[in-house]
């Protein structure tokens, strides 16, 4: 598993989920479509984060994004 692929995914469907939260009904519901995708985003983003807790567990390394940079 890429670690990177998997955390860029991640915060590509968080964006997604945004995006449909910024176009729902002013009293906060969605149409069928948004509710259907968003569905499947977040089985989807499951998905991918039981992968990368597994990765993680297994000695894997973090994702560049989550490391931080020292300057020497």
């Amino acid at each position: 598993m890429d670690p990177n692929a998997n955390l860029k995914e991640q915060l590509d469907l968080v964006e997604e989920i945004n995006d449909i939260r910024n176009h729902c009904f002013d009293d906060g519901t969605y149409n069928d479509a948004q509710a259907e995708e968003l569905q499947q985003i977040a089985v989807r983003l499951a998905e991918l984060i039981e992968a990368l807790d597994a990765w993680i567990k297994m000695g894997g390394f973090l994702p560049k994004l989550w490391i931080k940079k020292v300057d020497t």
